[in-house]
């Protein structure tokens, strides 16, 4: 503008010789009309210097002429050009702009409407100023992420020999034995051990190389130590996953949070891929009097409809449903003909044993479980579940057993259940009777691991064992396989695939029943330990749902079981891996107002934002199919599960809900 201003005065460089404080303007002008042909300068265009008067000849400027309008082709070509302009306003994260061009970029509309939707507090009402203090802590988290494991990135990439690695459970044992001289019984379970590992285990390749930052994490709450051992034992095999530092203040910045008992996080501070493996509500399932109200809501009616959901033994709730009990035990007691002063004649059904099983509402593992059968024996300090006895179990052997089976749900509401085709038949090691002097001996009424171990010497020991019981015992202690107990039922004319449909009954009524008090959440997911028994009718009852069955590795039969269980669980769930140091940098320029603008630009920064993150790949929907399944059969959604939602829809347009 300064050089257009001189030479509309008609000025010269050379008459304005004194300009001390602008040199480089100086020079700039004197560059310009020194690039001027001499010849087309004429000495009437050379205005006089300041010191001639007169007046100055002003030079007029000829007006360019119009350009016509541009063809169809060129305009389209030039609304392209400004297209790509826009283009390279987009932040590629790193991403070959050539994916956008071929169209290879995903999209992430179907999945998250906008950036927010990848967190979970997205689903509550927050106003703008909850949303901007939640971004910003997560752009903290993953920036401190990024710090700390980007110091520690030579630790990753180092892999230890293979002779420095931690052995399994199994050759621990053989190596014991060995020491030992353990004999026939060592040879017994090296035969064992080798038929467990002659499956083939993945070999990590050590010549690849590891991105840190969207390696897939996981912690696992050390509160308990059968937990955290075979957790993480099972996650050290698995290629592409590390255990999170601790005590380096990593927060939540994990693929997969496992703990016993209930988390002590925020959910709603997660994003959607972030797994946790418990559900905030679960106790309406694993609670025995939560579980008690919700069978009761759907059975009160006492309509055929109710009868299909009548899955549990008779149950009461003391101390506020204790009348109720006291009528229920009178009225059996009366029916055999067991009250004192009552009529000597004949009952007419067959008699029941009036035996009772107290549970505390929040126990496990056969903890504070008493058997009684008489009322002056019913004693409670606490909340208590008081349920009638199964007196006619089906026994195997003269001994009774029940069936631990395991359930992974990943979704309630809508429901997306799992069970494992693996599972445990526990047995006691009295055999069984309902004799008054064996009332208060558990080793004959209670088939829990945890109480009958502390009988497995005597049970080898005793002379009137049979040799199968025995063999049992060596591998497993007091349980066996679902492969074992199927051959056990095949022998003496039972239909495995009976009893299995019989069981995914019941564990898909109880579910059914508890969903309607257990919210949606898109970070859970839940390994239950189901308890069921069959009676002599084989009918097959509910007994109890456990949060966190045990874990515990007592028994090779518990590893060979219970390891596959966990390492098809983490397959089962697969949580996504995603690239932490790109997450961060989106967060930056979100919070920082910087993305692009234009709802067009803003779709396409999304989804160059998420396949950055995300690294191409897009979340499981309901409905579809787990890409491993290992062991595990899917029993919701299925046709066996509709039919149970229009058993409910039927029971409910006579009952409204509570």
């Amino acid at each position: 503008d300064a050089m257009d201003a001189m030479d509309g005065m008609g000025g010269s460089c050379e008459e304005y010789p004194a300009y001390p404080a602008y040199p480089a303007l100086a020079t700039a002008i004197s560059s310009r009309h020194a690039d001027a042909p001499s010849s087309d300068v004429a000495a009437s265009d050379v205005a006089p210097s300041p010191e001639v008067s007169g007046p100055v000849e002003k030079k007029t400027k000829t007006p360019r002429p119009r350009k016509p309008p541009l063809p169809h082709d060129a305009l389209k070509a030039l609304q392209a050009k400004s297209t790509v302009a826009r283009s390279n306003e987009l932040d590629y994260l790193g991403l070959d702009p050539g994916l956008v061009e071929r169209g290879e970029i995903k999209n992430y509309q179907e999945c998250f409407g906008s950036f927010v939707d990848i967190f979970s507090w997205s689903q509550s009402n927050s106003d703008a100023a909850q949303k901007e203090r939640c971004l910003r802590e997560a752009l903290q988290i993953f920036t401190q992420f990024c710090n700390i494991i980007g110091s520690l990135e030579s630790q990753f990439t180092t892999k230890l020999p293979a002779e420095h690695t931690t052995p399994s459970a199994t050759h621990q044992a053989l190596n014991a034995m060995a020491s030992r001289g353990a004999g026939l019984y060592g040879l017994f379970l090296k035969g064992i051990i080798d038929k467990m590992d002659a499956v083939p285990r993945p070999v990590p390749d050590s010549q690849i190389q590891h991105d840190v930052y969207s390696l897939r994490y996981y912690k696992v709450v050390q509160n308990r130590t059968e937990v955290y051992d075979i957790v993480t034992r099972v996650f050290h095999r698995k290629e592409g996953w590390e255990e999170l530092p601790h005590g380096l203040g990593l927060s939540n910045a994990w693929n997969l949070c496992w703990t016993w008992s209930k988390p002590k996080l925020d959910y709603s501070r997660l994003c959607v891929w972030q797994k946790v493996n418990h559900f905030q509500d679960n106790k309406h399932l694993t609670r025995k009097d939560c579980l008690k109200r919700c069978i009761d809501r759907y059975t009160r009616t006492g309509s055929k409809v109710a009868q299909l959901f009548n899955i549990c033994p008779k149950t009461f709730v003391l101390p506020k449903e204790y009348c109720a009990f006291i009528e229920c035990f009178t009225r059996i007691a009366e029916e055999n003909g067991d009250l004192e002063g009552g009529t000597a004649s004949k009952p007419s059904k067959p008699k029941v044993p009036n035996m009772w099983i107290m549970k505390p509402a929040g126990s496990s593992r056969g903890r504070g479980i008493q058997v009684v059968n008489d009322v002056g024996a019913v004693h409670y300090g606490e909340l208590t579940i008081i349920q009638q006895y199964i007196s006619d179990p089906y026994l195997l052997g003269g001994f009774k057993w029940d069936m631990r089976t395991y359930v992974t749900v990943t979704s309630f509401n809508p429901l997306e259940a799992f069970v494992y085709k693996d599972g445990f038949a526990r047995f006691t090691t009295v055999p069984y009777n309902t004799s008054e002097e064996d009332i208060d001996n558990k080793f004959v009424h209670l088939t829990n691991s945890s109480i009958q171990r502390h009988n497995e010497d005597n049970f080898m020991q005793d002379e009137d064992s049979d040799m199968l019981r025995r063999e049992d015992a060596i591998l497993g202690g007091t349980k066996i396989s679902f492969s074992m107990l199927q051959q056990r039922l095949k022998a003496i004319g039972i239909d495995w695939a009976m009893v299995w449909t019989k069981m995914v009954d019941v564990i898909l009524k109880s579910l059914c029943m508890a969903e309607d008090h257990i919210p949606h959440q898109v970070n859970a997911f839940e390994l239950f330990g189901y308890d069921l028994m069959m009676d002599s009718k084989m009918k097959v009852w509910l007994i109890e749902v456990n949060s966190s069955p045990s874990m515990g590795q007592e028994h090779l039969l518990d590893e060979h079981v219970k390891q596959p269980l966990i390492n098809d669980t983490i397959d089962l769930v697969e949580p996504m891996e995603f690239d932490r140091r790109s997450f961060a940098e989106v967060l930056h320029r979100r919070v920082e107002k910087k993305s692009a603008t234009g709802s067009a630009a803003g779709r396409q920064q999304l989804d160059l934002d998420l396949h950055a993150i995300l690294k191409g790949q897009v979340p499981r929907k309901y409905g579809e199919m787990p890409k491993k399944m290992g062991n595990y059969e899917r029993i919701a959604p299925s046709e066996a599960w509709d039919n149970m939602v229009k058993s409910r829809s039927l029971l409910f347009n006579r009952v409204s809900p509570n």
